[in-house]
Formats: structure tokens, C-alpha cells, sequence
């Protein structure tokens, strides 16, 4: 896959959803409604802001702040968003300065243990005992100093950082390319604002899934937030670098999708190929005197779109604030990563094309090719499959090496064609696998078996010369299966023995189906 070229209405969507790309992102690509359209009868229990989106009243009161909020003028320029932190991640930024960091076998199973534990608790919402939030943030700041510390480490790891993917996933679509894979730790930014039971124990269940990946520690689960913190002042300033490269916000700007002003005055905001499809919101505001108190102004919010009114100001204006936080956004995931010494891998077409347009790369070209590379033989594997794999270390070496030689190959510096060199390069590999799968079988019968059954023939024979010849019988059963397993060992260092593992798995599990 290319994620630089634009996709065709009937290719399967790049997310991996199944569905072709018509009927999956291609939707979000254009405005759900149009300005002003009728919307349908509020219930008591909240409001449709937009035809298709309707509002808690509980979660709208938490969104409209009741103490005030500052006001800002219309302004020709983007503006950043202020990083916001909960005490945790304050608490774990500092604490991990000093915490001592833990091998990721062991970091794996302590991360396992309190999955365990957390997905036990009563399935109901009262709060998370504190206890449990004091587990998860101490845990947090070890994870976190142990990260660190594998950066620093000799040899060098490849580490590799992204926030859109589920570790499976990220470790399948990366080709086993990475010593670890980091992954933001959900368990810990829920226990940061007001968690309950019944949300961390559904976080640790479905985290549990990777756990054959987690206890092995090809899985790090860290805490971004507290991270993002500590690299918050280099993610600034690469977002103002790219808020002044005027190329870059006018690619940001085009990809935006903009829905509204509705019925209600508000304006939602996505952007083409991206994962999050949940919108950013804006809500237009008129300003009231108050009466007898010019100083005192108040804004009056979610009104009745007025089709005489000229909202293009302010809709110009939120496209310029959307465009920097998608930016911003991007900067934060940079400078995590480079703080934690990976490489941060786009897994959103959206995203490898802002980063394609950028002057720095955020990853080696093998690591930014890999995902691209559709590999159908690793698509179906779970987490105890891949840990499998992962446990022939010649083999990933192997691997490894031969994905880097494909993109040195390819000399190119396009996406697409980098992408395509590695996903020649796994079709033959894959070939090679069934190729050796069937060698193997032969191997097994004709180096194993009947060396085997005439061994077992001179030991009938053998026996009649007492003990000393049902010894020498012996030895020649041993001598015979020796050619077998020095090649059944050789084979287990190459990549193509990986494939046919995979291959295998996908077999069985078509037979359990």
C-alpha cells in the first residue's frame, strides 16, 4: 500500500477493517450534513448538536466551563494548545527520574500480574480504590525510567513508538522489525481522571489479549502523557517549525473536514485517513453585555443557526486553530519518541503524508516502509503466535536484515516504493516457507525414519550378540538422526522458517474454524 497516492473507491480500506474504502474512510471525507440542517427532537436526557450526534446533558454541562474561560480575538495566525496534565502525570514525570529501571522481562511480568488483578474487580462504578491508582502510577514510572534506559543500552535497540494501534497489531504490520514496540499505558491516563471499576476493568481485559507479547516484554506499556510532559518544550518548538512552514499548514488545512455550523452553532472538525474519527468541537459564541457592567461579558452558546448571519469568520478561524492542533498533535508524538529514544511510525495515511512533506524523517526508511508492506501471512496472527515467531531470534534477525537490504535495494525515497520492496521481499520469503515446509517433511522421513527403522533392524539383529551389539545398533539410530537435526537446526536461523510457522497457525486456525 502506498499511503501517499490517493485510494481507489473499491480498495480495501487502509485501516484493516475489512471493508473497502467506500464504504469505510472515504465517508469521513466529506461533511456528514450540511449548514443549518433540521435536526431531530432532543430527548430529555440531552441535545443533537448535528443530525447524527446527540449529547448527554451531564456530558454538555462538563464541556461548557461554569467558572468562565478566557477570550481570544480573531487572530490570521494558528494558535497552539496549552499541554494539560493531571497531578499523575506530574507525579510520574518526576518520579521516574529516580525510580530504577527493570529488564523488560521482568517490567512484562509485573505488567501482567496487575492485569490480572485489575481485570478482577467488581463490574461496577464506583470508584477505583486507591490502592489500585497507587499501583498504576508506581508502576508508570518504572515503565517509564525502563524505556529510557533501553535507548541508552549497547547494542542499540530498535525501539518504535505509535498511539493508533493495539501491540498486536503494531507488532504484526511492523514485520517483527523492532526489538520492542512502546504503547501508550490507557489503564494509567484512566486512573488520572476519576476512574471507576467497570472502565479499568474492561482496559485490562482487552489488554490481557497481548499479554503472551506483554510478559515477554516485546510490549512496553508507558505512560505518553507524563513523557509528552517532560518533552513538551521540543514539541513546541517543532510545532512552531511547522506552523511556519506555510507548505506544510496548507497540506494539514486541505485535509480538513468541516461539518456546520449546525442547527446549533457548532462546528465539528476531522481530517481525511486518520484513525481517530472521534471530531474536534467548536461551539460559536455571541457576546452580551451585561447590563449596567461593561467589563462583564458573557457568551452565549449552542443558540439557533441564523442563515443571515456571516459565519465565515469564525469558520476561517477554526480551520486555522484545527489545522495547528492536528499539527501540534503530530510534534507531541515526535518528540515522545525522541525522547524515549524510538522512532515514531505513522500508521494513518494522514500522518505519513504530513510527515513525508516535513524536512526531518521520524524514522528510518525500513522502519517507515515496513507497515505499509501488506504481508498477508502475518495478518492473522495473534499475540501467542507472534511470540512464537519471536522466540527464534536468528530467524528475526534474519528477517530483519533482509527488510533493511530490500529498502537499500530499492533506492528510492518514496513511501510507496520503499513499501512495495519490502512486501516483494516477505512474498518470497513467504514462498520460500512453503517451499521449506515441505523439504522439512521430506527431510523428516527420509533422514529421520528410515535411518530409524534399519537402526531398529540392526538391533533385532544386533541383539543376538548380547549387550555390546545391541549398543553399536544404538549408536547407529543416534548417528543416523544426527544429518536430520543439524539441518533442522540450520533451518530455524532463516527468515523463511518464520513464514512457515505463520503459515502453519493460519492452517490450524481455518481447521478450528
Amino acid at each position: 500500500m502506498d499511503p501517499i497516492a490517493p485510494f481507489r473507491r473499491q480498495d480495501p480500506c487502509w485501516c484493516g477493517s475489512g471493508k473497502t474504502y467506500r464504504l469505510c474512510h472515504k465517508r469521513w471525507s466529506t461533511p456528514a450534513s450540511h449548514p443549518g440542517a433540521p435536526l431531530p427532537e432532543d430527548p430529555d436526557h440531552g441535545r443533537y448538536l448535528s443530525p447524527r450526534l446527540l449529547l448527554n446533558n451531564d456530558a454538555i454541562d462538563t464541556m461548557l466551563p461554569s467558572g468562565g474561560a478566557p477570550i481570544f480575538g480573531p487572530s490570521d495566525k494558528p494558535r497552539l494548545s496549552i499541554v494539560s496534565a493531571s497531578h499523575l502525570d506530574l507525579l510520574v514525570a518526576h518520579a521516574s527520574k529516580v525510580d530504577a529501571p527493570l529488564n523488560p522481562s521482568d517490567l512484562g511480568r509485573l505488567r501482567l500480574s496487575m492485569l490480572l488483578e485489575l481485570s478482577r474487580v467488581p463490574d461496577n462504578d464506583s470508584p477505583l480504590a486507591d490502592s489500585k491508582i497507587e499501583a498504576l502510577a508506581s508502576y508508570a514510572s518504572v515503565s517509564y525510567a525502563s524505556a529510557s534506559a533501553l535507548a541508552a543500552m549497547t547494542p542499540s535497540r530498535t525501539l518504535l513508538w505509535n498511539v493508533d494501534l493495539d501491540p498486536t497489531a503494531f507488532m504484526r504490520r511492523t514485520l517483527l522489525v523492532a526489538d520492542h514496540v512502546l504503547v501508550p499505558d490507557l489503564l494509567f491516563s484512566h486512573a488520572a481522571h476519576r476512574p471507576t471499576n467497570a472502565r479499568t476493568r474492561y482496559l485490562a481485559l482487552a489488554e490481557l489479549e497481548h499479554a503472551p507479547l506483554i510478559e515477554a516484554g516485546h510490549v512496553l506499556v508507558v505512560p505518553d502523557r507524563a513523557a509528552g510532559l517532560v518533552a513538551a518544550e521540543t514539541a513546541t518548538e517543532l510545532a512552531r517549525t511547522d506552523l511556519s512552514n506555510k507548505r506544510l499548514f496548507s497540506f494539514v488545512a486541505s485535509q480538513l473536514v468541516l461539518e456546520g455550523p449546525t442547527a446549533r452553532e457548532t462546528l465539528f472538525v476531522n481530517v481525511i485517513d486518520d484513525f481517530d474519527r472521534e471530531p474536534l468541537m467548536w461551539l460559536h459564541a455571541h457576546m452580551e453585555v451585561q447590563p449596567g457592567d461593561e467589563s462583564n461579558f458573557r457568551a452565549r452558546m449552542l443558540g439557533t443557526y441564523d442563515p443571515a448571519f456571516d459565519y465565515g469568520p469564525w469558520v476561517e478561524q477554526v480551520r486555522r486553530d484545527a489545522a495547528a492542533k492536528f499539527l501540534q498533535r503530530t510534534a507531541e508524538r515526535l518528540a515522545v519518541a525522541d525522547h524515549l529514544g524510538a522512532n515514531y511510525v505513522a500508521a494513518s495515511p494522514f500522518e505519513a503524508r504530513l510527515l513525508s512533506r516535513r524536512s526531518r524523517r521520524a524514522s528510518p526508511a525500513a522502519v517507515a516502509s515496513v507497515i505499509w508492506a501488506d504481508v498477508p501471512a502475518l495478518g492473522h496472527l495473534d499475540a501467542p503466535d507472534l511470540a512464537k515467531l519471536l522466540k527464534y531470534e536468528e530467524a528475526v534477525g534474519d528477517l530483519r536484515e533482509r527488510v533493511r537490504l530490500a529498502v537499500d535495494s530499492a533506492h528510492s525515497s518514496s513511501l510507496g516504493d520503499n513499501a512495495l520492496a519490502v512486501a516483494d521481499t516477505a512474498a518470497d520469503l513467504e514462498h520460500a516457507g512453503a517451499k521449506l515446509s515441505r523439504q522439512i517433511r521430506s527431510d523428516r522421513t527420509w533422514s529421520a525414519i528410515g535411518p530409524a527403522a534399519l537402526g531398529s533392524a540392526g538391533m533385532l539383529i544386533g541383539a543376538a550378540g548380547g549387550l555390546p551389539g545391541l549398543g553399536g545398533a544404538a549408536v547407529g539410530v543416534l548417528a543416523g538422526l544426527v544429518p536430520y537435526i543439524a539441518t533442522r537446526s540450520a533451518h530455524r536461523r532463516e527468515a523463511a522458517y518464520l513464514f512457515m510457522l505463520a503459515r502453519g497457525a493460519g492452517q490450524r486456525k481455518k481447521k478450528r474454524r
